[in-house]
Formats: C-alpha cells, sequence, structure tokens
C-alpha cells in the first residue's frame, strides 16, 4: 500500500469535498427509475485495476470472468477454472482474470433483488452501485487496490460474497446500502453503521464503521436539508441474531476479516431520495467512504458515532439467499 499517497488523497479530498456548495433540493432531478425485469448483467465495470493474466494451475483466488463479473476460484480443470456464481453454483469458465486489492467494496442487492424503492421510483440497488463506484475510484487513485463483490446489476447472493471476501483476504470490507422505513425527523443524518460484534476481528471492525459514520455524516451535514429521516438507534452499532451471532449475513460470513455495513440514509424519505439522485452527491458521499477506509489503514483513529444496540433480534427479514437466483452472463 502506497500509504503517502493515501494520506495525500485523505487531504485533497476533505479539502475538496469541504468546498462544496449546499444542495438546492427545490431544483433537484432524481435519477429515472430502473425497470425491475429479470436478472440480468448490464454493462460491467472493471472489476479491479489490480490484476494478473497468466494464472497457475493451482490459482485459489478472486476473479473476473470475461463479463466482468467477480467470483472465487475453487478449481480448475483441463477445461478452464471452477468458479462459484453469484447464486452459489459452481460452473467452468474457459478464462479468468485474477483479481487481487487490500478492500474490498460490496454494493448491496442487485437485480430483482432491488433493496429499498423511494417515493419517486429510485432503487437502492443502483445508488449503492454509484457510491461503491466513487469510493472505489478514490481509494484505486490513492493506490490501494479494490474488489468489488458486485460489478452489474445482477443479483449475487450473501454467500457468494462473502466467498468472494475470503478469495481475496483483504484488510477490510465495506457493504454498502441505503435505508427505508424511518421512524422519525431530525435535524441530522440519520446514517447508520453496522459492526461485528463477533470474533477476532470486532474490535477492529467498530473502528472501521465509527470512521465511515464520522466522514459520510460530516459529508451529508454540509447539504441543506432541514429534516433527516431516522430511527431512535441512528449512529454505529453491532447488531445481533436470536443466537448471539451477528443479523447481517455480509458481516457474520466475513468474521475474521474487519467489515461493517454502512446504511448512507432514507431513500423512503423523498427529500433525501431527491439528495442521493444527485451523481455529485454519490461521489461525495463514495469519497467520504473513501476517507474513512484511507483512515482506517493508515490511522489509529476511533471514528464517533457510538450508540448502545437495538434489540431487533426477532426481525426474520428476508433477502440474500439462492432460491430462484439466476446468474448473470459469465463468458
Amino acid at each position: 500500500m502506497h500509504i503517502k499517497r493515501a494520506v495525500s488523497l485523505l487531504a485533497l479530498i476533505a479539502l475538496s469535498s469541504g468546498c462544496r456548495a449546499p444542495v438546492e433540493l427545490a431544483s433537484e432531478r432524481p435519477i429515472a427509475a430502473v425497470d425491475h425485469g429479470a436478472d440480468a448483467a448490464g454493462p460491467p465495470v472493471q472489476a479491479s485495476s489490480t490484476a494478473t493474466t497468466k494464472l497457475a494451475p493451482s490459482y485459489r483466488g478472486a476473479a473476473a470472468t470475461p463479463t466482468g463479473v467477480v467470483v472465487p476460484v475453487v478449481g480448475s480443470t483441463t477445461l478452464g477454472w471452477v468458479v462459484g456464481t453469484p447464486c452459489g453454483r459452481t460452473v467452468t469458465v474457459g478464462t479468468v482474470r485474477a483479481l487481487t486489492g487490500t478492500v474490498v467494496l460490496d454494493a448491496g442487492h442487485g437485480g430483482k433483488e432491488t433493496g429499498a424503492i423511494g417515493p419517486l421510483g429510485n432503487r437502492e440497488s443502483a445508488f449503492n452501485t454509484a457510491v461503491v463506484a466513487h469510493a472505489r475510484r478514490a481509494l484505486e487513485a490513492a493506490g490501494i487496490g479494490v474488489v468489488l463483490t458486485r460489478t452489474g446489476d445482477y443479483r449475487i447472493a450473501i454467500a457468494p460474497r462473502a466467498a468472494i471476501v475470503a478469495a481475496v483476504k483483504p484488510k477490510a470490507v465495506v457493504s454498502i446500502h441505503h435505508n427505508a422505513s424511518s421512524s422519525e425527523l431530525r435535524d441530522e443524518p440519520g446514517t447508520e453503521v453496522f459492526h461485528q460484534a463477533v470474533g477476532a476481528s470486532a474490535t477492529e471492525s467498530r473502528r472501521l464503521a465509527g470512521l465511515l459514520h464520522e466522514e459520510v455524516t460530516a459529508t451529508l451535514a454540509r447539504y441543506d436539508v432541514t429534516e433527516w429521516a431516522a430511527t431512535p438507534w441512528a449512529g454505529v452499532k453491532p447488531r445481533r441474531n436470536a443466537q448471539g451471532d451477528d443479523f447481517y449475513g455480509i458481516l457474520r460470513r466475513t468474521q475474521g476479516t474487519p467489515a461493517a455495513l454502512l446504511e448512507v440514509g432514507f431513500i423512503s424519505h423523498s427529500t433525501e431520495e431527491r439528495l442521493y439522485a444527485r451523481t455529485a452527491v454519490q461521489q461525495a458521499v463514495g469519497e467520504a467512504v473513501a476517507r474513512g477506509v484511507v483512515r482506517f489503514l493508515t490511522t489509529t483513529d476511533s471514528g464517533s458515532g457510538f450508540v448502545a444496540p437495538p434489540r431487533l433480534a426477532d426481525d426474520k427479514r428476508s433477502g440474500g439467499g439462492t432460491e430462484n437466483c439466476q446468474d448473470p452472463p459469465l463468458a
């Protein structure tokens, strides 16, 4: 990792983001809603800028298929590489491109699994993708290699996301989401960040979450929003399931690697939906995520925003599984 470049980026982004003008919401135009059709891989974004082209038959790690889908390589045959698919299957692909990275960025939802849908019709999955793209650009500009779990608008289950993390062996994982179903309004952003409560990486996961919260809320607070949607437990906290383990699969299945799940804000609140639909705001949030990650990797800062965790172990939230999942084209 190029620490000096990372620190330079931190200063540069902090300076440039501090000069942004407040958003005039009356003139906002939301991005168009996306058709809720069958799962399919749209034009893929670049999976990573840190890649090799020739692999030994013994290679086991993350890779990009010819269509840009990121997969874990689990074996090889005379016909090619045996890889895990976004829907949890194994298939053989003739050629792949190896990927390495210091950070894994996870854009929540995708395909038919849209996540929240705002009053104006915007899909959470699209906002997640946009923020991840900007965060990746900022991190890679700092010389920090990034691997994405999802590179297009296709469905990917939680277990395959975690398999990519296991294949990459990064130093940090950040899962990006946008929230829904707020219960109150506040005069400050209702950003929530969940961290691991269980496992060897729980302490560092908490620190990563605190730094993300600090950077993202400071960025959002610059915009001219008088009432932010929130829940009573807005802030940084863990969440456990009924067995006492981490509730969210992306955190539970990546224990051992510091990981945090960021809920930027509430797209169910139309004022915020308009805000998050702006390209400039998506970029600002992505850069805030990058700043938080850079600080996590290069400092001992602890972050802020920590609150007592809610008691929601009986929440039977669905999603993230492989039922009726259709894999995107891999070759």
